[in-house]
Formats: structure tokens, C-alpha cells, sequence
């Protein structure tokens, strides 16, 4: 099941007994769990009717738990995060320690098919499960499996559409473009990330009607990923002084130089890409696809590409990876950065 059907079954009260949260994302789990404790457990009720375990407890603790009835309210909620429950099995050398995990777990599956009515179990881990496991197939049938995977860069759009109605903020269309594009130029990306810059433009904007790019620029100015893609903007056109300030920006927040470094050869490696497939006969289009981003990425590549030649973005290249040796061995500082964007600005 994916996100948004197990959001709206939980709204629409109709509530699993036992739920499966794994994956890589988050804020899809964060928002899930919070979802099912506003739904299940009233908050004057939460001090002892909601349980949460931060790793596993003893199948028997558990067990118990489970089948207890609330002393107060009406039902339970129980939350088992960073579970190991539904990973391969691990090996053991006391074949009697095995033989009670065992049958302890054949009890935890008979229960898994017959919960009580009065309580819920919410387990939550970044791993993937194992489906071959009894334990997961009887889980899988009676409760929800929720796979969190990371939002792909193409998906974005639509997601910040939405978050930006929930957080009642206007932004001008050149601010989301800005942000859409820095965001999915980002390895993975990482909703929690995006969601608390948003938290954070809606702080530091209160009372204004719209947002515009500037105020983004300004409030993200300390954000490596979004100031580095600034930067690269600034340096195919020539702005200097900007593409300078907004690195001075990061050093004075207290971000390494090298984290800087990564993520500038980063963008000018992805330049230097782009320009190849350009002269292959690409469009902006195909630069997209290659890159697994949006259209409008693409044509923002393509376009900042043509603002530089190969020799340069090769020589910058070689600049980096000599920073990046002379900053490790501490034999320069962020000035050697300095030296190197001005020389892509030339």
C-alpha cells in the first residue's frame, strides 16, 4: 500500500491492527505514525495508553503488552521502532535459546491473526523485510506494509504543490522553480530536508502574502545544497561578487570548505555531462532523462552548460581535485575555493 492510501484510511478512521512502516524516507513514516496516534489515542489518554519501544522487546514482553487490556481509554497504540522482527534471521550458537525465540514468535504469528480489538502495533525500521518470513506474510495479510521509499526528483513538484497548500504558503513561480531545482539536483532527496526549510521560510516570512525568490535565496542562503546551486547559477552568469558572497555565506554558517568542494565539482561535473550530450546531438529532454530530473532541470543544465567551455569546466575539475587534496593535508584554505570560482567567472 502506498503512502497517501494508508493517510487516507487512517482518516477515514479505518484503522489496521498491526502495521509494517519500513524504508528510507522519514518523514512518510513520521507522518504516518503521528497520523495513527492523533487517530487512535485521545491526548489525555496518551500517558498510559500509548507504549513505545525504541528496539525491540523480549516476544514475551511483547506478547503481554499486546493482549493487555487499557486501564484507562479504550484502546492501545503500540509503537516498536528500529524493529528487527522481520529481517533475515540471524543465527545463534544455544539451540535452546533458538528453540524458545521460536516458539515465542509462533506466538507472536497466531496473534498477528487474531488481534485483540483494544490494540494496534505499529512497527517501524529503515531496513527492508525479509517476505519470505512467516512472520511478515501473516502481518502482510491481517495489517498494512507501508514501503517509505525516497520521493523521486520528478515526483517533486507535485509533492511541494501539495505541502505548500497544507502550510497555507504562496510562493512566486520562479521561487518553487528555484527551489524544485536545487532540490532535485540533491543525490536523493530528502523530504525532511525540504520540509523544514519550508517550516523555516514560513518562520522567517510570517506576515508577508508571497514569498519570491529572494526571500528564498536569502533564508536557504546557508543551505550547502541550495546556496552550491545558487552559486553555479551565478557563475553562468558571470556574477562574481554574488558567487562569491553566497560562499562566504556558507564558510561564515560554519560549513567544511570540503563539503562545499563536493558539492561544486558535483554540479560542474554534471555541466561538463551535459555539454557531451549536448554534442551528441541531445536535447534537453534526453539531458533529463540521463540524469533521472524533471524537463525543467534538464533545460536549466543545458542552458548553464552553454555558459561555459569543455576546457574550462576540465580545468575547474583539475582545480577541484587539487583543493580537495591540498584541504585534506591542510595545506590551503577556503581561499583556494575563492580562487576557483573565479576562475570559472572568467
Amino acid at each position: 500500500m502506498d503512502y497517501k492510501a494508508v493517510l487516507a484510511g487512517i482518516k477515514q478512521n479505518k484503522i489496521a491492527s498491526v502495521y509494517l512502516l519500513h524504508g528510507e524516507e522519514p518523514y512518510y513514516i513520521r507522518q504516518v505514525e503521528q497520523a495513527l496516534i492523533a487517530s487512535v489515542v485521545p491526548v489525555e489518554d496518551r500517558d498510559m495508553n500509548l507504549i513505545i519501544f525504541e528496539s525491540d522487546p523480549q516476544r514475551e514482553e511483547l506478547i503481554n503488552t499486546i493482549e493487555t487490556i487499557p486501564f484507562l481509554g479504550e484502546k492501545n497504540l503500540i509503537i516498536v521502532r528500529n524493529t528487527g522482527l522481520f529481517s533475515a534471521g540471524r543465527k545463534t550458537g544455544s539451540s535452546e535459546v533458538q528453540a524458545k525465540t521460536d516458539a515465542a514468535t509462533e506466538r507472536l504469528i497466531t496473534l498477528f491473526g487474531n488481534m485483540p480489538a483494544y490494540s494496534h502495533v505499529v512497527f517501524i525500521t529503515p531496513d527492508k523485510p525479509d517476505k519470505r518470513r512467516k512472520l511478515f506474510k501473516v502481518l502482510e495479510k491481517n495489517g498494512v506494509v507501508l514501503e517509505a521509499a525516497p520521493l523521486k526528483g520528478k515526483e517533486l513538484r507535485s509533492w511541494l504543490t501539495q505541502r505548500l497548500a497544507e502550510l497555507k504558503i504562496k510562493m512566486a513561480p520562479d521561487a518553487q522553480e528555484h527551489l524544485l531545482a536545487a532540490v532535485s539536483m540533491m543525490p536523493q532527496v530528502s523530504l525532511d530536508f525540504v520540509n523544514n526549510e519550508l517550516e523555516k521560510v514560513l518562520l522567517y516570512t510570517a506576515g508577508k502574502s508571497r514569498i519570491t525568490r529572494q526571500d528564498l535565496l536569502q533564508i536557504l542562503s546557508t543551505v550547502p545544497e541550495v546556496s552550491v546551486f545558487a552559486m553555479v547559477e551565478a557563475l553562468s552568469q558571470r556574477q562574481t561578487p554574488q558567487a562569491l558572497a553566497l560562499l562566504a555565506e556558507q564558510l561564515t554558517a560554519g560549513e567544511h570548505p570540503l563539503r562545499i568542494l563536493v558539492l561544486l565539482a558535483r554540479q560542474v561535473r554534471q555541466l561538463w555531462q551535459a555539454k557531451e550530450l549536448i554534442h551528441k546531438g541531445c536535447g534537453s529532454r534526453e539531458v533529463a532523462d540521463f540524469f533521472k530530473v524533471p524537463g525543467f532541470i534538464g533545460e536549466k543544465l543545458v542552458k548553464q552548460s552553454r555558459s561555459f567551455n569543455e576546457s574550462k569546466l576540465k580545468a575547474a575539475l583539475l582545480s577541484l581535485a587539487a583543493a580537495d587534496r591540498d584541504l585534506k593535508a591542510s595545506r590551503s584554505g577556503p581561499v583556494v575555493l575563492e580562487k576557483i570560482i573565479i576562475e570559472l567567472c572568467e
